[in-house]
């Protein structure tokens, strides 16, 4: 998050110390009005506190207790001997008001140069201590709030137990103020939070994801060589004895047999024919940190929707909403959020590539087009958008191919739909494949990709270019 500064100092008049004129009165407080001329404070309390001790409904006692304390900087003592004057009457609450209001600007300003000034820990808490004694003072301050939570935030940098603190202050700046800053930093801190527990669980498991995407790859009809590249070496090789009258053109069949996934892959020549568990492939994942994650951006999602009400022009605050919705795997709720966005900001390729994420799941072929399109017409080094294009085109294509299929199964050859369309979303997504190749030339499931495409396009001399250029590659990792 950018560096946030503070609200400018508040200018808030000085009060000077007030005091009435001799009346007929204790002796203690002729005494200490004696002290106060003087501007020996310390016995004028030491009066003052046995007046209020012998006559506990001297209003005058108490409200010259809080003038002197108030010289003497000790703002806690000072507020409450205020209190307790005007629990007793209200003779000068206009002065007590004037002065609270100077102590409480003094404490604030000197809180904002501490914020401004700190460079560790101990410099944060002088600021939290001073917010602390401003809220005392004058604890409906919801500005004085928000700089107390801003004080414990930029804490936080020292000391992580510091973020929990900053959350009430902040929660009650936002919501009783509808304060934007305080919104901004209250969901920064769900979200950040939630995107550390995310990246914990991914490292915690990664071997364990990488393992399941390796396994998601294994299928039948693909080349056998690329098991091992996604796999490795068998732990196991079956393959039968040759047979007596054994021909060249004769297909070798084998198992590959992988122990660690119970996996066994049968192999006829160059080609995979079948892929067989003993058991299914579930290792255990811990899912504490993935939990935990949702659960914060969970908790930004309620900061940010209430925020976006009070601001629905904050591009940033509808933007984090989207990601927050996306990463609490709420995705009815982040999809009508992003298409609102795509219309209200057009320029954003963030948006316009997400939407098409969505709308590509769902087989909207031409809506993801749509979107991969205008993101890549932003940002033409947004290789993510080029691939997710490439691979829109190829599945329309697909789509469109298994369709007529399953339409033309059991019927005369003459009654058969046929259809060129597949082939015209195949040959819309070839520049897109080339530019992809172009720019990662050691990417093996593109090359492949793009090979097969030519050969679905009765292409061979290209594919055979494109294959060959993918088994370099992958001959290039091993």
């Amino acid at each position: 998050m950018k560096a946030i500064v503070t609200w400018g100092v508040l200018a808030v008049a000085a009060v000077g110390l007030l005091t009435t004129g001799f009346q007929c009165s204790s002796a203690e407080l002729t005494s200490a009005r004696l002290y106060i001329q003087r501007k020996d404070f310390q016995n004028a309390e030491t009066q003052l506190k046995k007046e209020v001790d012998k006559n506990p409904k001297s209003e005058e006692g108490f409200f010259l207790l809080g003038q002197v304390r108030f010289e003497l900087k000790d703002y806690k003592g000072m507020k409450d001997a205020f209190t307790s004057a005007s629990a007793i009457a209200p003779t000068h609450k206009k002065d007590i008001d004037n002065l609270n209001l100077s102590t409480w600007g003094r404490l604030f300003n000197q809180g904002v140069e501490e914020i401004n000034k700190a460079q560790d820990a101990a410099g944060f808490d002088k600021a939290v201590q001073t917010f602390n004694m401003a809220s005392y003072i004058m604890p409906d301050s919801l500005i004085n709030q928000r700089n107390l939570g801003l004080a414990y935030f930029r804490k936080a940098a020292f000391d992580k137990d510091a973020m929990d603190k900053a959350v009430p202050p902040l929660t009650e700046s936002f919501e009783k103020g509808k304060d934007p800053l305080s919104a901004h930093i209250l969901g920064s801190i769900y979200l950040n939070r939630a995107s550390e527990a995310k990246a914990k669980f991914t490292e915690t498991n990664r071997e364990t994801i990488e393992s399941l995407k390796k396994i998601e790859n294994i299928r039948e009809k693909m080349k056998s060589v690329d098991v091992k590249y996604y796999l490795g070496k068998p732990t196991t090789e079956n393959k039968p004895a040759p047979a007596k009258k054994a021909k060249k053109t004769d297909v070798v069949k084998e198992e590959w047999v992988y122990d660690q996934y119970q996996l066994t892959v049968g192999i006829e020549g160059e080609y995979v024919t079948s892929v067989k568990f003993a058991k299914p492939y579930k290792p255990v994942i811990d899912s504490s940190m993935h939990f935990a994650a949702v659960g914060d951006f969970n908790k930004a999602i309620e900061v940010y929707k209430k925020a976006q009400t009070m601001f629905p022009d904050d591009q940033e605050i509808s933007e984090n909403l989207m990601n927050s919705y996306i990463g609490a795997e709420r995705n009815e709720e982040a999809r009508a959020l992003l298409i609102e966005r795509v219309r209200k900001y057009p320029n954003s390729k963030y948006d316009h590539y997400n939407l098409g994420v969505f709308l590509l799941k769902d087989g909207k072929f031409d809506g993801a087009v749509e979107q991969f399109n205008a993101a890549y017409s932003i940002d033409t080094t947004m290789s993510s958008a080029l691939y997710n294009l490439a691979a829109s085109y190829v599945n329309w294509g697909v789509a469109i191919a298994e369709d007529l299929k399953k339409a033309n199964e059991g019927k005369p050859e003459k009654e058969q739909k046929l259809s060129d369309e597949p082939k015209q979303k195949y040959k819309a997504a070839i520049p897109f494949l080339e530019k992809v190749v172009a720019i990662k030339s050691d990417d093996v499931p593109m090359l492949e990709l793009l090979a097969q495409v030519y050969a679905n396009l009765g292409q061979s001399d290209k594919a055979k270019i494109y294959y060959e250029k993918a088994d370099a590659a992958r001959q290039g990792k091993k």
